[in-house]
């Protein structure tokens, strides 16, 4: 298998007890690790701490959370946020392999110049400002435009803290390493090598085809089985759904977004008799015999856009606990691995979506089964089949696994939203979990979440297969 090699690079990981993995804070909590570091100017990225990448992990998550940003695009930032990380650290890893080749369009990427010295904390830190900071104007001058990870946004204006953090890490990492005596003559180097890593970086998750999509118009079709806005009210009904053109994206690694395309759904029907009305059906009396345990559950793993760093931001979080005893080269692997099947993840759920356009459980069972009833979870402005927590969650399982073995999971990413400690068998027991909260909250038809957990782990496998870093 193309990632065995992870298994020995991170056995240490592996290793850390559950009670030394406890005193993580929530998905989006800041993490103040980075310090004065005084290894040699010459050390390989391992001799470093993780907190160096970690530090630029939550604060895109906290900005994911600030800007309200969609769970596929949160996504898609985490993926470039992840691989931007790989790949400015990768050339002090012995035995370390670029992404370059192995990505989709991504033929080629500057390498560092031989002879000379790299500060690889260095490297990182300006790359990583580099791809999230403001898009230049003409001449090099700022522009009122949307910077690099974050291209929905048609104004971009430091408002939040979180945003405001994005900016000064940078400058606040590299200015640690002046101080720890670094030569001027390497931090040099290092900041010209960031700089051509990121502009080619750039140039190619440019060319993924989400500038184009998100401006393309989108009319969702009309039938009996098709989505359409929830709520009881006008101004509880959102006009269009989410991220209509998503679907049709480059991935990174699948041969195309419906590689790992789920069976159709049952076919649809209003009898009572038939499989789709059972499958309301299940949903309607989930929700009228809910347990405590099942309503925290539901709650737990809903990741709402703006109140967290949405679905794909949890299992982050995960990554980002399980890295706290790791150094620089097990997180940037980390980072960029589940990144990485984050955002293929999602181009495969939401080419599903947009494919079938199922209407929701709130919708079917309003209209056939109990007009008055409204879900535990608010019901997102998108089609419901496959369900995205469901792929992204599959995903991860089998990624994660491999990155840190399949013992327990101890999920306490939420104490600060207070939620206390979720524990699981393991990763594959936590996805399941996600999967079936979606259920629980009543805004997901059972086939939506198996069916999305089997198109995650197809997604996780592809990339275990063809990727080799």
């Amino acid at each position: 298998m193309a990632l065995l090699r992870m298994r020995t690079a991170l056995t240490a990981m592996m290793m850390v007890s559950a009670t030394a993995l406890e005193g993580c804070g929530d998905e989006s909590e800041p993490d103040s690790e980075v310090g004065v570091s005084r290894e040699a100017t010459s050390a390989g990225t391992a001799t470093f701490p993780a907190s160096f990448a970690r530090q630029w992990m939550v604060n895109l998550q906290n900005s994911v959370k600030g800007d309200k940003i969609s769970p596929p695009v949160a996504a898609r930032t985490y993926a470039y946020g992840g691989i931007a990380m790989w790949e400015a650290v990768v050339h002090g890893i012995p035995g370390g392999h670029s992404l370059a080749g192995q990505l989709n369009g991504l033929n080629a990427l500057p390498v560092p110049t031989p002879g000379l010295e790299y500060d690889w904390p260095t490297v990182l830190a300006q790359t990583m400002s580099r791809v999230t900071g403001v898009r230049p104007g003409p001449g090099g001058l700022p522009a009122q435009a949307g910077s690099y990870v974050y291209p929905e946004r048609v104004f971009f204006e430091f408002t939040t803290a979180s945003q405001a953090s994005l900016t000064a890490l940078g400058p606040q990492q590299i200015g640690y390493r002046r101080v720890a005596g670094v030569p001027a003559s390497t931090i040099d180097n290092s900041i010209a090598y960031g700089n051509q890593l990121a502009d080619a970086l750039i140039a190619w998750s440019e060319s993924d085809g989400y500038p184009e999509a998100r401006y393309k118009g989108f009319i969702p079709p009309s039938g009996p089985d098709k989505w359409v806005p929830t709520g009881f009210s006008d101004t509880d009904k959102v006009a269009n759904p989410v991220e209509p053109g998503f679907g049709t994206l480059r991935p990174l690694f699948l041969t195309a977004p419906d590689e790992c395309a789920p069976p159709p759904p049952v076919a649809f029907s209003t009898a009572p008799s038939s499989d789709f009305y059972a499958q309301a059906n299940a949903a309607y009396q989930t929700d009228k015999n809910l347990t405590d345990q099942q309503i925290e559950s539901a709650r737990f793993w809903a990741d709402p856009p703006g109140a967290t760093s949405t679905p794909a931001g949890h299992w982050m979080a995960l990554v980002t606990k399980y890295t706290r005893a790791g150094n620089l080269a097990d997180a940037a692997r980390a980072y960029a691995l589940s990144g990485a099947v984050d955002y293929d993840a999602f181009i495969a759920v939401w080419e599903s979506k947009y494919e079938y356009n199922l209407l929701r459980p709130e919708t079917y069972i309003r209209r056939h089964i109990d007009p008055d009833w409204s879900p535990l979870i608010p019901t997102p402005p998108f089609a419901a089949y496959v369900s995205g927590h469901s792929g992204v969650s599959g995903a991860n399982a089998v990624v994660l696994t491999e990155l840190f073995g399949n013992g327990p999971v101890i999920d306490n990413t939420k104490l600060r939203r207070g939620f206390g400690t979720f524990t699981f068998d393991n990763f594959t027991d936590a996805a399941n979990e996600a999967a079936d909260s979606r259920l629980y909250g009543g805004i997901h038809y059972p086939m939506d979440n198996s069916a999305g957990l089997a198109l995650g782990a197809c997604v996780g496998e592809a990339l275990l297969e063809r990727v080799d870093i």
